[in-house]
């Protein structure tokens, strides 16, 4: 027989396997899994901690991280590590890191730039002269001007352009005055983000963000236009949530890959209010960064990502601590799921340390 002949075969079956090999190496981030005892916790009010999460019903996962190692993972209400849940208002904290992964590669020039540039095709008579005034960084601050989602989103979500509707609601305030939240915001940025990068935001995660940071994104939907939810429909594992928590605490970097600018991460936890001594529940002194939530707890600093209904990733820098929540998805506005998370992190796990 031909020696080509059965090289070639050969050659193919190594290249199938090595790409096999690549794709398991894409999601292949693994926690190092230690005790509590070990890492210096109170074992029994981690103990405590994990019998009130089933206790309230409503939680479906709870992760603790200390010292980079996992000492606790609970799942419950039939989920599991493999199990993806929908992570709501925390998909505005990974939209964050992109936004800071495209200014580095230049795709987007300044946090200044004037977001009317992207989407010029939008302008119409009568528009408010002031939508030319809003800045990226109005968006990452949640400062455009718009009402609070509770009042426009669902209506401009029922439409078959949401870009078109934003930009259609009303300037309550001058951009940059006044903090209202509202998913629409981040959803221009995930915009932004197709048209300077020519891929959706999943895709442009995917490349580099999550693969190189060896976790997985489950799913991402996106609007009738193809732009990725910029505020809320992600849908991951916690195993994998946590990993965005621990980049941050280490200052963008998975071991010593540097995935997220360094200084984009420092600028992303600066309070941007001035005036302090709010409290949420367990929260005190709570401020908003970058699409990321400021506080302390018990007097402990913490930065989180926060979905609505208690989808959590607080890391607390201080004790080098991370903790991770998932919890009942199909609630309303005024649920009353996420206070009592708080709770039961600032009464049992950080009285472990």
């Amino acid at each position: 027989m031909n020696a080509k002949l059965i090289v070639l075969p050969l050659i193919i079956q190594l290249l199938a396997l090595l790409s096999c090999s690549r794709q398991a190496e894409q999601y292949d981030f693994q926690w190092p899994v230690s005790s509590a005892a070990t890492e210096g916790l109170d074992k029994k009010k981690i103990d405590s901690a994990i019998i009130r999460a089933g206790q309230l019903g409503f939680v479906d996962g709870l992760l603790i991280i200390r010292n980079g190692k996992l000492i606790a993972e609970e799942y419950f209400n039939g989920y599991s590590r493999h199990k993806p849940h929908q992570i709501y208002s925390d998909t505005k904290s990974f939209m964050s890191a992109l936004i800071g992964i495209a200014l580095e590669k230049g795709l987007i020039e300044s946090p200044e730039k004037k977001i009317m540039d992207y989407f010029p095709e939008y302008a119409y008579t009568g528009m408010d002269h002031r939508f030319y005034d809003i800045t990226v960084r109005h968006l990452l601050t949640m400062r455009m001007g718009i009402d609070k989602e509770e009042n426009n989103l669902l209506p401009v979500v029922a439409n078959d352009d949401w870009i078109r509707e934003t930009f259609r609601l009303p300037l309550l305030f001058d951009p940059g005055t006044k903090f209202s939240y509202n998913s629409l915001e981040t959803h221009l940025l995930s915009a932004i983000i197709t048209r300077t990068s020519g891929m959706s935001a999943l895709e442009f995660a995917v490349e580099n963000l999550t693969r190189p940071a060896g976790i997985e994104i489950i799913e991402w939907k996106a609007d009738p236009q193809g732009n990725s939810t910029g505020g809320y429909d992600i849908y991951m594992k916690p195993y994998d949530m946590a990993v965005l928590g621990y980049m941050y605490l280490n200052g963008g970097k998975i071991e010593d890959r540097q995935i997220v600018p360094e200084e984009w991460v420092e600028t992303s936890l600066e309070p941007t209010w001035t005036n302090n001594g709010r409290e949420w529940g367990a929260l005190t002194d709570y401020n908003y960064g970058y699409l990321w939530w400021l506080g302390k707890m018990k007097g402990n600093t913490l930065f989180m990502a926060m979905g609505m209904g208690g989808q959590y990733i607080m890391v607390f820098p201080g004790q080098n601590l991370i903790v991770v929540t998932t919890a009942n998805k199909n609630i309303g506005w005024d649920n009353n799921q996420e206070l009592p998370i708080l709770e039961m992190v600032s009464k049992y796990i950080l009285e472990a340390v």
